[in-house]
Formats: C-alpha cells, structure tokens, sequence
C-alpha cells in the first residue's frame, strides 16, 4: 500500500485500485474513489488550513488517526480508541446491490443509536430499520415502516458506546438506500445505482459540534422573520375572501393570536400559478390589506406542475424559451391539479430567473407575505416522472433520475431570491427537500394524518428535521388527512406549541378543525398554549439566530443537549426548547399521567414552581388542559407579554424572566423582518442576576429599537431598564 500527498488531498493505493482522502477542517474529511457531482447543488467543500501529517501507512489530523486495512477499508481513530471504521466485508443489504455502483458499508456497534435523515417517521433512533433517498408524495398513513417521504437529507448522526459520535454525508441526488442494521445489527449499508462511492466523514466531541460542522458544508439555515415563528391558519381550502376574513375575525374575537393564514390551491384561476379565481377572490391586493390591518399575513400556494393552456403566460413563457422538462425532445407532460401539466426546468437558470420575476411580482402587486412550494418532489397524478425526462441547461442534458431529489429546492431558490431583492428575509415553505434546502425556505413535514400515532410521530420528525440541520420545520397540527377529535386537536397543539412552524392546516372533505370548532374547553386550551407560545417568542428568536449563525435545532431531543446520558438516547416523547425549556407533553388518547424523565440539572415546573432534581424519573399527572413545561434552575428566559400578532414595531416590552435562580443571557434583537441584520444592524442585550444585583447591559446597540422599557422579573423584584 502507498500513500501520496499533495497538499489536503491524499491518495492512498493498493494494486488494485486507489482511493482518495480530502481534507476539508480539523473535523471533516472526504472520502472516495470518484467525486459525485455536485453542480446542481452547492456545498462548502473549501479547505481550512489544519495541522495534517503522513507518517508511513497513516494520516495524522490534529488527535485522529486514519489507517486502511489492505483493501483500502478505512479506520478513524481518537487517542488510540477507534471512533469509525468501514466495514472489511464487502456486504450487499439490498437484493439487486450486486448491480450498484455504489454499496459503502460502515461498521455499528450493539450500542449504537442513529438519527438523522430528516422528515422519516416515526422514531429518532432508525437502527434497525431501511430507508430510500427518493422524494415521495404519498398521502396513505405514513408509519416507520416507509422508506421514502418528502425530503432526501443524506445524513445521518451516528452514537456509539454512549460518548463517542460521527455523522456521514452522502453528496449525491441520485436515489440512495440506507440500511441501517436491518439485516446485520452492526453494519450501516449505502448504496446506490448511480451516486459515487463518495461521503463526507464528520467527527466532533459532541452532536451540536458535529451539526455545525456539517451545517457548514451543506449552508447554514434561512433566518427566521420575526412573524414566521407566529401561529399560522389554512385550510384546503377557504373557497372564498369572505371565508378568509371570518377566519380572521374568528381569531381576533376568540382572543388567539394569530400571524399568517394560507390559501390553498382553490384560490387560483383553475389551478394556475400566479393567478386567482377573480369571482371568489376579487381581489388578493385588498383582501391582504384587509388582514394586514388585523396584523395577518396573508400567504399562497405555489405547485410545481403548470397547466398546459396555451394564452396561460407562465405556460406560454416556459414552452417558447425552452424552458420546460422534455421527453423524446417534446415538451413532457403529467397531470396534477391543473389536468395535463407541465414541469419547469428548475435547473435551468433562465426558469429560476422567470420564477424570481414572477414572484417579485406576485407578492408586489397582491400584497403577498409568504410563499407556500407544493407539490414539489416533483408530484404528478399520472405515474411517476420518467427516469429518462430531460432537463436541458445549456449543452448539457440532466436527467429526471438525477434531478429528482433537488427539483424542490431549484424550484424554491428563484422564490426566496424574490425576497431578497425586495429587501425581505424569504418566508417560503416547502415539503420536498434535499439537504442543502435549509438555505432557501423552511418546511413542513407533508401529509400527516388526525391520527394518535402521527402525534406521536411529530416530535421525533420536527426533531430529526432539527439535527439534520432545518431547524425552521412543523406538521400540521390536529392533522391533515381524515376527522381529528377535540382530544387529538388539544394534545397536538399542547405537543407542538414550540414546533418552530406551528400550522393548524386539514384537508377537503374533512371536519373543519380550526380551535373554535369544538367545545368551549378545547378553545380555552388552543387559546393557552398559543398565548404560552407567543410568550417565549423572543427565546425561540434568540434560538432562530442561533440556527442561522451555527446550523443547530430549535426544538432538539433530549439526547442533543445531553449526548452522554444513556437514559436520553430513545426518549421520543420529550423534547427540549434550545438548552433551557423541556417540553414533555401527553400523546396518548385517553391518558392523564405520563412519566418524564429529567435530565442532568435541577429543574422548575412552569406552572407549580415546584423544583425537581436531574437524571430522575418522575410521574406526572396531566389533565386534558396540561402539559409538562419544565425551566432549568439558573435559567433567564425573554418573554413577551399579551401579544396578538408579531410585528416587531409595535412590541414596546421586553420582560426576562428570571424566577428560575441567578443565571446570565444575552438576547439578540432586529427588525424582523428585513436583511439589515446582514449589515449589522442588530442589538445585543446582556442580562446578569446573582444574590447582589440584577445587570442589564446593551453590549451591541445598532438598531433602533422600538422597546420602551426592559423588564428583569425575579421571585422578590422587578426591576426597570429604559434605553
């Protein structure tokens, strides 16, 4: 074996084959025989400058170690203890691999745990199951049994004798299959028909280090709007402007604070992009006017597939400039809800810079606050797309089975470049991803259903989206598919009231599930848990920032925050609001107890003030109108107060609470709303309380800011701060 060096890149041969070992950082290295292509997608692959070493038959990085067996397996190694290690026999997990181009095995141990891959259902830990990088729309009730679901995030969190941890990344928008100790308990199978054997190795002391690591290389997350974290309403769909404003009215006289509602595709012109039915909705300008005087954002669906009507601009603009999807070189065409459609050739720039146009115009001329990217995997009623429709982009022709799994985030980057443009931070949402999306729009997790165990799959899902790095991320609550109930309804809302989209949304043909829709009980409750929301708004927006700046979740599961507690590791029923708050809520029809497990620390009941002592396993009883909110003791949380919507000029308190013991915070604020805080327009607030005094301090005052008085709360004083 001989191993040669240029600069971060090294090549390591037998006499069989080579295989090659980029550097990227202390902490990232890549290995492969052949690079994937990543021109449709962008990564950050740039090399940092770190101490590297050959030294005979081994590549010293900083405190690793890298060796090959003679087949040129590889082996990672920390301190003489092995972190990662392929696996030397050369295993197919699937029936067909033998035809693959690519099968990478990795070794796992009895106790490993795996997490990761995004929006898959239903539990954090995926050892033992299989799974397909394909987006898929598919509306049947989605369980851990399915393979694919929306979203190809190609990564996965690996942990292992409790205090050792890795991540891989596989670069590639080919379909790829995992299998994750499904057939052999200590074997990780990738593989794929078309991708390179190709994956990006990312080692840390920890899961937040390692989520950063690798959040560096696929882009750190969009920034949340101030108002993209309030409670949004839809519906498929409010049929007409009057329906829209009494959902509106509804809000304002049953007290619920409310930011966006959305219209689903019955507003369009049948179906067509970047239209409106001018009967039902005379005018989208005056009716978000009208709602913006409530403090409402109104927000539109946009889908994938374009109606072939010929005089239909947007079809006619695609079609004359060569700009939509091709088969046999014609103009492919599917149906989705407009009949026979067509599929704009996302990847070609020209059709991303039609899109941007489009939507700078749509929102200027209509008032439009938010942007809604549907039907997106690409979705299409007629069979699948091809593998072999063609997407032209210059000289070159992509096809369908390599563009497939990043069609949602080429058609989501000329949108959210719309905003930009305008000076706005993008509020576009979208339900197919890959994993380099996050940069581009937030998402939501599909068609879940008003099922007991899609609750319980959504915070194990909004937490996977979190530590794949698309911290912005929520299911519909109460459900989309089928009747909820006034229980499920409660429970969903009590579950997910920290679900940083946070979406009532249900389907035609069901049940209207809007909060006032049952009994006085279940409004009393929605209207709670919102307002409890709203409270701890400016914490999530420190969190929010935090995601945008570093790549790490919003809403977490315990084991994030807690990596080398074993007790954490499989607990899918609590979750933890950044490092502070948990969140252990009820999720099981008829329950009115629960356990909870506290982890490291002393923790405060929310409610009670009663103090509970870490890494102990407690019985809770949950009334249909409770649920377990937890502080840990030292805390300092930013709340506000009585808010009804979330337009940041119009918000003149901020309060810390600091009922929690003596602890330090500092708390960012901007605008909100625009990208001033780019160019540093933004304000930083330190807040220090021990047994002597309680310090405000404006470390960094670059915004003008439209608070009149800060606010420190203690259990025996407030105190005022005015600056």
């Amino acid at each position: 074996m001989v191993i040669e060096q240029n600069k971060n890149l090294f090549c390591v041969k037998n006499k069989a084959e080579k295989r090659f070992i980029e550097i990227i950082n202390e902490n990232v290295f890549r290995f492969f025989y052949c690079k994937n292509d990543t021109s449709l997608f962008e990564i950050n692959d740039t090399f940092s400058p770190c101490s590297s070493l050959l030294k005979k038959d081994k590549i010293l990085i900083n405190d690793y170690e890298i060796s090959f067996s003679p087949s040129l397996k590889i082996i990672v190694k920390k301190n003489d203890e092995t972190i990662f290690e392929e696996y030397e026999e050369d295993y197919f997990a699937f029936k067909e691999d033998k035809k693959q181009k690519t099968n990478i095995n990795i070794r796992l141990e009895d106790d490993s745990y795996v997490y990761g891959l995004g929006d898959k259902a239903k539990f954090l830990n995926h050892k033992g199951y299989e799974y397909i990088s394909y987006n898929t729309d598919d509306p049947t009730p989605h369980n851990e049994q399915y393979k694919s679901l929306y979203k190809s995030i190609n990564y996965l969190l690996v942990n292992h004798h409790n205090d050792k941890y890795f991540a891989i990344f596989y670069p590639s928008t080919f379909k790829t299959y995992f299998n994750i100790g499904k057939d052999k308990s200590d074997l990780l199978n990738i593989s794929s028909y078309k991708g390179e054997h190709d994956f990006f190795l990312i080692l840390g002391k920890d899961p937040s280090s390692i989520t950063s690591s690798y959040a560096s290389i696929v882009g750190l997350p969009l920034m949340s709007s101030l108002k993209m974290l309030g409670n949004q309403q839809s519906r498929w769909s409010y049929m007409n402007e009057d329906e829209v404003k009494e959902i509106a009215s509804k809000y304002k006289e049953y007290q619920i604070p409310l930011d966006f509602i959305h219209l689903d595709i019955d507003y369009m012109d049948h179906f067509k992009d970047f239209t409106f039915n001018k009967t039902t909705f005379p005018s989208l300008k005056d009716l978000s006017t009208h709602l913006a005087k409530q403090g409402v954002g109104l927000v539109t669906i946009l889908d994938a597939g374009v109606k072939e009507e010929k005089g239909y601009e947007v079809y006619d603009y695609l079609v004359n400039n060569n700009l939509a999807c091709t088969l046999d070189n014609e103009v492919y065409v599917n149906e989705v809800w407009p009949g026979r459609s067509i599929f704009p050739n996302f990847m070609n720039e020209n059709t991303k810079d039609y899109f941007k146009d489009c939507t700078k115009k749509w929102i200027k001329e209509n008032g439009i606050r938010g942007m809604w990217c549907d039907m997106n995997e690409p979705a299409s009623f007629k069979g699948p797309l091809p593998d072999n429709v063609e997407a032209k982009v210059n000289d070159k022709i992509i096809y369908h089975e390599e563009f497939h799994n990043i069609y949602g985030e080429s058609m989501v980057k000329g949108v959210c470049e719309a905003f930009k443009e305008e000076n706005m931070r993008p509020y576009v949402i979208t339900r197919a991803a890959f994993a380099t999306t996050t940069k581009y729009a937030m998402c939501w997790n599909g068609d879940n259903q008003s099922l007991w165990s899609h609750l319980q799959a959504s915070l194990p899902q909004v937490c996977s989206m979190g530590i794949s790095s698309f911290p912005l991320d929520g299911v519909d609550i109460g459900g989309f598919s089928c009747d909820t109930t006034e229980e499920l309804l409660i429970r969903f809302i009590e579950a997910n009231m920290f679900s940083p989209f946070l979406r009532n949304h249900s389907a035609a043909g069901t049940i209207h599930q809007e909060p006032w829709c049952f009994s006085s009980k279940c409004l009393e409750v929605y209207r709670k848990m919102v307002n409890l929301r709203y409270k701890f708004i400016p914490y999530m927006y420190d969190l929010a920032y935090k995601a945008h700046k570093e790549g790490t979740p919003i809403l977490r599961p315990l084991f994030f925050n807690y990596p080398f507690d074993k007790n954490v590791k499989e607990i899918n029923d609590e979750v933890m609001l950044g490092d502070n708050v948990l969140l252990a809520p009820i999720l099981t029809q008829g329950a009115r107890s629960r356990s909870i497990y506290l982890p490291q620390g002393n923790w405060i009941n929310y409610f009670t003030k009663e103090e509970y002592q870490g890494e102990k396993e407690y019985l809770l009883h949950l009334e249909i109108d409770e649920v377990g909110l937890f502080i840990k003791k030292g805390s300092i949380i930013p709340t506000y107060q009585d808010l009804m919507h979330l337009e940041k000029e119009e918000i003149d308190t901020l309060i810390f609470d600091a009922r929690y013991g003596n602890g330090k915070y500092v708390n960012y604020e901007d605008d909100g709303e625009s990208l001033s805080y780019l160019k540093g327009q933004y304000n930083l607030y330190e807040v220090i309380v021990n047994d002597e005094d309680i310090i405000v301090n404006k470390i960094k005052n670059d915004y003008d800011s439209p608070y009149k008085v800060v606010k420190v709360i203690t259990n025996t004083i407030t105190k005022e701060f005015n600056f």
